[in-house]
């Protein structure tokens, strides 16, 4: 869009006038600019503030083109009408706002702060990857230091029950087959299992790999478990006690997880996101330090023991200093808690 396209027309200035004359606002048609000067051409005043064709042109570029369909047919049309109705509202209602002295609340300040944070971290944001940006050999140098993240072996979970004898193991394998359900295995595993650790968990000894390991420190599986688990299929019990050593087990077979192997092509997207969030927390970790030395003074975070917060996350009134937070007569009703406003 060329910058010395965007203005008023009189009957649309004249429209927009009688509409906000109790307001102060003041629209005029400019003379064509000059090419030079065309940007900084003012389109729209409210009160002391101007819209500019650089301003209107900036904001349009923001808005999807279906959006705008609905501001008019021609371009003209839509750019007379996204002044009107868009930036000369945005305006009359900044500047209301401003004379009802809204920015002197102290939850319109907390948005301001939001707002200007989240515009640093942005800028911050486009400056790393403008002058750091993530390099193919940092996105291979984090897969091969992570490369366990990428890939995983196969793996079957599986629940046990260990008992003294086969006689014991046949006897809950009876009782299964009469109820198979899982609650049932929990409880018989929790009731008998000589394995307390496991048996407490209802038998459960999480997804176990094919040498055994398995995700809790200190528990192997034996071979001769993975390879009665191997002759059977998901959700499916082993049909006989399987030997352990000197024990004998009821094993269930519950599911499998087939080897998992992510090649460097498939994860650099994910990789190259990991390692610009990792630059950009550098770099606001060492603004924040920067600015901490520089503009933090009096901290005193003792003092925000004086705010009781209750335990569904509201605030109670501050207590005086020296005072405990039960410190009221008994029978007396705890103080209303203080509403929240805007905590997020």
């Amino acid at each position: 869009m060329r910058a010395r396209t965007v203005k008023l027309s009189l009957a649309a200035a004249a429209m927009a006038v009688a509409g906000a004359a109790s307001t102060g606002l003041s629209l005029r048609a400019e003379a064509q600019p000059a090419p030079a000067a065309a940007a900084d051409a003012v389109v729209a005043r409210v009160g002391d503030q101007g819209i500019t064709a650089r301003d209107v042109e900036r904001r349009l570029a923001q808005i999807p083109p279906f959006q705008l369909q609905s501001l008019g047919r021609t371009p003209e049309e839509i750019r007379r009408r996204f002044v009107s109705q868009v930036l000369v509202r945005e305006l009359l209602l900044a500047q209301g706002a401003a004379s009802q002295r809204l920015s002197e609340r102290a939850d319109v300040q907390d948005r301001v702060r939001g707002v200007l944070r989240s515009a640093l971290l942005q800028r911050i944001q486009a400056e790393v990857a403008e002058r750091s940006p993530v390099t193919d050999e940092e996105v291979r140098a984090y897969y091969e230091a992570h490369r366990d993240k990428f890939t995983a072996p196969a793996m079957v979970a599986l629940w046990r029950i260990v008992v003294a004898t086969r006689e014991e193991a046949e006897a809950i394998l009876a009782e299964l087959k009469k109820d198979p359900s899982p609650q049932r295995f929990k409880d018989l595993a929790r009731e008998r299992s000589l394995d307390k650790a496991t048996g407490m968990r209802g038998g459960d000894l999480g997804f176990v790999a094919l040498d055994g390991a398995t995700a809790e420190p200190g528990l192997t599986v034996s071979p001769a478990l993975l390879k009665a688990a191997a002759r059977v299929k998901d959700a499916e019990l082993v049909p006989e006690p399987v030997p352990d050593g000197d024990r004998f087990a009821v094993l269930w077979r519950r599911q499998s997880r087939k080897a998992v192997s992510r090649p460097l092509e498939q994860e650099a997207p994910a990789i190259r996101r990991i390692l610009a969030h990792g630059k950009v927390e550098a770099r606001v970790k060492k603004l924040l330090e920067r600015l901490r030395a520089k503009d933090v003074s009096g901290h005193a975070p003792e003092l925000v023991d004086l705010i009781d917060v209750t335990s569904t996350g509201d605030l109670q009134p501050l207590r005086r200093p020296g005072t405990l937070a039960s410190s009221r007569r008994p029978g007396a009703p705890p103080p209303s808690p203080v509403p929240r406003h805007d905590l997020r």
